[in-house]
Formats: C-alpha cells, sequence, structure tokens
C-alpha cells in the first residue's frame, strides 16, 4: 500500500465508508500530511498486488469517470492505486470486505452481508453515498460483487473461506 493512495482515498472521503468512523475529530488540529489515524484504512477495491485482473475496461471507466467530473487527466496510464480503486474502511471491516464476506451492489451502490457475521448484519441494506466525486466507478465496484457472489455460490450456505 502506498502513501499516495491512501492520502487520495482519505481526501475524496475521510472517514469509513460504512461506520462513519473518523480518528481524528474535526477540531483535532492536523499536521500537514498526517494521515488518518490506525483504525481506518484506504482498502484497494480490486487488489493492489493482482494488477493482472486490473482490466483496460476498468480503466477505461475511471477516464470516463474523470471526464464527467472535469477533472484534469493525470497521463493515460490508470492501474489498480488509482484513487477510484479505492474506499476507506475500519480496520475490521477493510479484513472483512478484502475475504469477500460483503460487497457494495455495483448498481444500487446498496451494502450486501454475503457471510452473516453478527457485526456486520447492522451494515446489510445500508446504502452509501456514492456522490463523492472519484467515488468507484461500478465496473470496479462489479468486480468485488462478482467474486463475493462466485465465493458464495461455490461455498454454499457456509463459510466462503472454507473453500481455500
Amino acid at each position: 500500500r502506498t502513501p499516495a493512495f491512501r492520502a487520495a482515498v482519505e481526501a475524496r472521503h475521510p472517514e469509513c465508508l460504512l461506520s462513519g468512523a473518523r480518528n481524528h475529530p474535526d477540531d483535532l488540529e492536523r499536521q500537514e500530511g498526517e494521515l488518518t489515524g490506525p483504525g481506518l484504512e484506504a482498502a484497494h477495491i480490486v487488489p493492489m498486488g493482482r494488477p493482472d485482473l486490473w482490466t483496460d475496461a476498468m480503466a477505461a471507466t475511471v477516464r470516463y469517470s474523470r471526464n464527467r467530473w472535469k477533472m484534469a487527466q493525470t497521463g493515460k496510464f490508470i492501474d489498480n492505486n488509482c484513487v477510484e480503486n479505492g474506499v476507506m474502511l475500519r480496520a475490521d471491516l477493510h479484513r472483512m470486505f478484502d475475504r469477500f464476506f460483503w460487497s457494495i451492489h455495483p448498481k444500487t451502490k446498496i451494502v450486501v452481508v454475503f457471510v452473516p457475521i453478527p457485526e456486520m448484519m447492522q451494515y446489510h441494506g445500508m446504502k452509501v453515498n456514492a456522490k463523492q466525486r472519484r467515488f468507484p466507478p461500478m465496473k470496479i465496484l462489479q468486480w468485488h460483487w462478482d467474486q463475493c457472489v462466485v465465493r458464495c455460490m461455490r461455498a454454499g450456505a457456509g463459510n466462503p473461506e472454507d473453500e481455500y
């Protein structure tokens, strides 16, 4: 994970996408460049360690999104370390996101919990705020959603991690 990625994701949305948790209250003065505390993390939707999963269609949807927001383009090459491939999450929610226990429906932006962990059920059915600039485009969210669905289908009603 790179500090630049985290700083960019945090600048877009400084609190946890689900819980709204913030480690730095607004009235607490921070030094320039200081990041949110350790309880929040910038989560990659398409894993940073798997650039082979990043498709041309994902890069194209990022370009389209940037044009729609009338943002300056930062070069032609867009990889999976771009801000549009990230969300801020509380550390525990990040771990469950990476394990495909929950996802955001790409069209409705509603949280679906695939593995009924009691701590997650409060977020099931919640609609996330997708109106922020540079929010992950549908194609990127679709990739994560598909991974959750496939893993749950393979595992049946059990824990998708039991398969691995």
